[in-house]
């Protein structure tokens, strides 16, 4: 029956209508407006986002499924800043997580149509891994209009809900992430990097459920700079760990502790599938002749970095289960645990201890205390030689037995031991480990400096030369190392390279050449300035004031460098810049000259002990690079 009202009463009903509707928009037109204020750049905001996370308890799971299961439904608000916007969103997913529901409804609660293409996730036409991808695009209507974009993850194995991060490629007015955790589950949640920001968190017992909550306002937009660490350093997450479930009067452990993770991991291995017959002529091969149990080791963890290729196979079974060894070595590709189970299949059958060993990169902040599959992202293989652990990453090219790249030093390790495992940590190494050393002789001849060079590279900084070099074709490898050697300076012409050792990873890499550089020489009157170091190492690096992340480098740093001018005949030195020195707890800079009489030496001696430069010590480093180049741009003056 339609409901009848008189005239009065519906004059009143369109003008409250119409009041609070003009109400709503001009409160929408005042959020815009701080939007534009707060987020200048952005286009798109959430008026809100929220994941709510459920669990079920799967009864009927065969054995190999997991009892466990969760779904994440996502709700967010998004409001356009600027009219007639396309939005689009890619959602991964694999074989253990699927996507469904997917819906975005307008203003005036209309379905709109969504496009979605989904499919395996591939990049530079190369398969990286069992990850799927679905692009999702929709149109959004004019600035200010809140359009609903919600969807599901459904986890068919709880062990694979791992992380939560707050931060998203858009501003959010309020964000919440919300557990739903029934009285039959134990679970832990792990908090990181929530120190300096406003996240709010509540526990509200409803029945059975529990509901703990985190919530946080006006979070700016994640914005991707070069150089940025991985989210995982700096971002407030979570990282919840289900440790275990009770299902009738039954209890199970999940994740408990280390002992699990390592538990399942094994179990994942011990289905492999291994056949090393066909491995066996080439490890004859490659440790015929060889005099030491070290010179054996050294050759198959050298063949297995030179001749197999590194492809990425990431998410889902296949981030935790390496390939068969014989089909990496048929196939001369894998991943991180494909190689490390061709090195430890290469090793055994070599008469060796070899152990496959899970490991978390500088890329991620935890440790074995905390039972998840997010503390690991990478294996290696362990081999044991003489009492002594040799860690091996055969994903490393040109690295030396017992040498470690920045990316796993001082980080824990998880080693198989049959039904055990043993914990260990790869040794940490000083700036030292990289160090550079350059030393000139100069002289001026025609206004021009011209002279000979020798630069050493050790560590990391001798890997990415020999790894660059590797990477060139040959008909240009002589012009790309010239342009190393003269730091890419159009005015230095480096001649006359000696044909170095590239394939020697025991020992420092050594590059002779002759040089000639140009502009370096002022001519006034009868006095010469001359700039002796053009190099200027970290000069130009300056951590720009906008710059919302940290600075990761790719290495540490140790450059020692010494230059020895040659007086002219007929000059002496009228001024020399005055030493300088400056130093704290992460870098260091130590440069002078000194007067012999018929030349000058220069020597300077720069260090970067962290791999990151935080945010909060931009002010320092940039006073740092201030001073260092007034130190740079003083000249020597020779007079007549």
């Amino acid at each position: 029956m339609t409901q009848r009202y008189p005239l009065p009463c519906l004059i009143i009903i369109l003008f409250l209508c119409f009041f609070f509707s003009a109400g709503a928009q001009s409160d929408m037109t005042s959020k815009i407006s701080e939007w534009k204020t707060a987020f200048p750049k952005e286009e798109v905001v959430a008026n809100s986002f929220k994941e709510v996370i459920d669990f079920h308890l799967n009864s009927n799971a065969s054995a190999t499924e997991s009892r466990v299961k969760a779904t994440v439904s996502s709700e967010t608000i998004l409001v356009p800043v600027k009219d007639f916007l396309k939005y689009e969103d890619g959602l991964f997913y694999n074989e253990q997580i699927s996507i469904d529901n997917v819906k975005v409804q307008n203003p005036d609660k209309k379905d709109v149509t969504i496009q979605k293409l989904c499919g395996d996730y591939s990049r530079e036409s190369i398969f990286h891994s069992d990850a799927k991808l679905c692009v999702v695009k929709f149109p959004l209507a004019e600035k200010g209009k809140p359009f609903s974009y919600t969807f599901q993850e459904n986890y068919k194995d709880i062990k694979y809900l791992t992380s939560f991060y707050f931060q998203q490629r858009y501003p959010v007015v309020e964000r919440v992430i919300q557990f739903n955790i029934p009285s039959w589950l134990e679970m832990d949640i792990r908090e990181f990097n929530f120190a300096g920001y406003d996240i709010k968190k509540s526990s509200v017992k409803e029945g059975d459920i529990t509901k703990i909550s985190f919530t946080i306002g006006n979070l700016p937009a994640y914005k991707s700079e070069p150089n940025s660490p991985n989210h995982a350093l700096s971002y407030p997450h979570i990282i919840c760990v289900t440790k275990a479930f009770t299902e009738a009067g039954k209890r199970t452990r999940l994740f408990e502790n280390v002992n699990d993770l390592y538990g399942w991991y094994n179990s994942v291995c011990a289905s492999i599938g291994n056949n090393p017959e066909s491995l066996k002529p080439k490890v004859t091969e490659l440790t015929a002749n060889k005099k030491t149990d070290q010179e054996k080791v050294e050759s198959i963890f050298y063949w297995v970095q030179d001749n197999i290729r590194y492809i990425a196979f990431e998410n889902g079974i296949m981030g935790f289960k390496p390939d068969a060894a014989q089909n990496v070595f048929k196939n001369k590709y894998g991943d991180c645990k494909g190689k490390a189970n061709l090195l430890k299949s290469m090793l055994t059958l070599a008469g060796f201890d070899a152990r496959l060993t899970w490991i978390g990169t500088s890329d991620l902040p935890y440790d074995y205390s905390l039972p998840s599959l997010s503390v690991d992202n990478h294996m290696i293989c362990t081999v044991i030689l003489n009492g002594k652990r040799y860690f091996l990453d055969g994903t490393e090219e040109h690295i030396a037995l017992n040498d470690y790249a920045q990316r796993i030093q001082g980080k824990q390790v998880l080693i198989e031991d049959g039904s055990n495992h043993l914990i260990d940590r790869i040794p940490e190494s000083p700036a030292e480990r990289n160090k550079v050393v350059i030393t000139k002789k100069l002289a001026l001849a025609d206004n021009q400096l011209a002279g000979n060079a020798t630069a050493q590279y050790n560590g990391e900084s001798k890997i990415s030369v020999q790894g660059a070099y590797a990477s060139i074709r040959n008909e240009k490898k002589s012009e790309s190392l010239a342009n190393f050697l003269s730091n890419h300076n159009r005015n230095v012409e480096i001649l006359n390279i000696a044909n170095p050792d590239f394939a020697d990873r025991q020992k420092p890499l050594q590059l002779k050449y002759d040089l000639k550089a140009n502009n370096q020489v002022t001519k006034t009157g009868n006095e010469l300035y001359i700039v002796v170091d053009w190099d200027k190492e970290f000069g130009d690096m300056e951590m720009p004031a906008d710059r919302k992340n940290d600075y990761e480098f790719d290495q540490k740093y140790y450059l020692s460098a010494q230059t020895e001018l040659t007086v002219p005949e007929g000059y002496k030195v009228d001024y020399m810049p005055a030493a300088f020195k400056k130093s704290s707890a992460s870098w260091s800079f130590e440069g002078g000259y000194v007067n012999k009489g018929k030349s000058i030496v220069y020597t300077k001696t720069i260090i970067i002990n962290k791999p990151i430069l935080k945010k909060t010590d931009f002010v320092a480093w940039n006073s740092f690079i201030a001073d260092i180049n007034k130190f740079y741009n003083d000249q020597v003056v020779l007079v007549k």
